[in-house]
């Protein structure tokens, strides 16, 4: 029996996912304990077909879009199933009826979950997702959101920073309402009416809609007075100038960003002193970006958190910042065991991949390697997470790689974009 169908015959529901009109009119009968997820070593992996089956793609904290690409290697209108960690909630929605003319305000059908195993996503949504906001519990900084209780920006204001923030917790107390809000850059807000409708694993959150960067005087007709859940969705990671992520500051998606190829502008080369890692995120910084036989200068991996890079190499001297929340299906790089392009072989899509996601090429295995064309990718000697401790690192572009040089053999650690 899978996570979510027992977690759901523990709380005396049907095994099924009730559709969004049952979901709306059934009765509550209470709360529903936090489930747990073993083996969920991301927030969120989105697979296109049903059982967890068919393409997959790993998911940090945010929210992710089809319009911008965010959805990954499973892409718009594909996803089926869902694994959601423990700690974590996802707002899946369908953006069409949105975006189609004359559409009253608000996002197409949308769905909450909690942390489970979902061998059908359910409520219409089965090859219908466009929107994904994945959260943590409520972050109250105040470096994303702010949200007022009156239109245009009046009456009381609270300042919210990444993760959910629920009425029904509390979250929202200090306003009566919500009904206009200003967003950061680099950072998404959905409004919904109703944070959870059902007791079971996963409701009808009502009416939706996303606010990116800027000014937004009213939340419109759909949602005035009724806000009731507010998922912010920040960046990745964030390196600023000073320590203490003070000082100038730039925000990165995931992705591999390049100093040389002008993706280090705002913040500046050679300039980076402290880095925000977003949860559920890696990213692996480097003192150089050169691509060739020549080895990158010192590399470390960095998990989430805030990290000062004071008293490191690192300090004032990065380049290059490859940042991932794990990994995902597809063929933009193949790993080759053999050199020439030869014996076993693995195709990887856009993510960080450590020695054990190295699947049938295997860790310390790897002897050659080809990218397709305009994809990047940095090999790396070792997968700790210590100051300095990914070894030997070296960046590859599109094209065939049939000698790894001082890395054949030996790479634990791949980044892929």
């Amino acid at each position: 029996m899978g996570i979510r169908r027992s977690l759901l015959s523990a709380a005396g529901a049907a095994c099924a996912l009730l559709p969004l009109t049952a979901a709306a009119a059934a009765p509550d009968p209470g709360p529903v304990p936090e489930p747990v997820v073993p083996d969920a070593v991301f927030p969120l992996v989105a697979y296109t077909e049903h059982d967890l089956g068919g393409a997959s793609q790993a998911f940090g904290t945010g929210v992710f879009d089809a319009d911008t690409g965010g959805l990954g290697a499973v892409g718009t209108d594909a996803i089926s199933s869902l694994r959601v960690a423990e700690g974590y909630r996802v707002l899946a929605c369908d953006l069409t009826p949105a975006q189609a003319a004359g559409a009253p305000d608000g996002l197409g059908a949308c769905r909450y979950y909690d942390a489970g195993w979902y061998d059908r996503v359910g409520g219409g949504l089965d090859e219908s997702i466009s929107l994904l906001a994945v959260v943590a519990a409520a972050e109250q900084r105040g470096t994303g959101v702010t949200v007022y209780g009156g239109a245009g920006f009046t009456g009381g204001r609270l300042a919210l920073g990444p993760g959910r923030h629920e009425a029904d917790s509390g979250d929202l107390a200090r306003l009566d309402a919500v009904n206009s809000l200003t967003v950061a850059e680099g950072h998404t807000a959905v409004l919904c009416d109703s944070f959870r409708s059902t007791a079971v694993a996963s409701g009808n959150p009502g009416v939706c809609q996303a606010f990116g960067p800027g000014e937004h005087d009213t939340v419109g007709a759909g949602l005035t007075d009724v806000v009731s859940l507010v998922a912010v969705g920040g960046p990745a990671v964030t390196a600023t100038q000073g320590y203490a992520m003070a000082g100038a500051a730039q925000s990165f998606a995931p992705g591999i960003h390049q100093a040389g190829a002008g993706e280090l502008a705002i913040v500046g080369n050679d300039a980076i002193s402290s880095l925000r890692v977003a949860p559920g995120y890696r990213v692996l910084a480097c003192a150089d970006d050169g691509a060739g036989a020549d080895s990158l200068d010192e590399c470390t991996l960095f998990e989430a958190g805030t990290h000062d890079l004071a008293g490191t190499g690192l300090d004032e001297a990065v380049s290059l910042l490859a940042v991932s929340a794990g990994p995902a299906s597809g063929d933009l790089l193949t790993a080759y065991d053999g050199e020439g392009l030869a014996g076993t072989s693995g195709g990887f899509g856009p993510g960080i991949y450590a020695a054990a996601d190295l699947g049938a090429v295997g860790n310390d295995e790897i002897s050659s390697l080809r990218l397709a064309d305009g994809v990047r990718a940095v090999l790396c000697e070792h997968d700790d997470t210590e100051p300095g401790e990914v070894g030997t690192c070296r960046l590859f572009t599109g094209g065939e790689h049939g000698d790894l040089g001082d890395l054949d053999d030996r790479a634990s650690l791949l980044a892929v974009s």
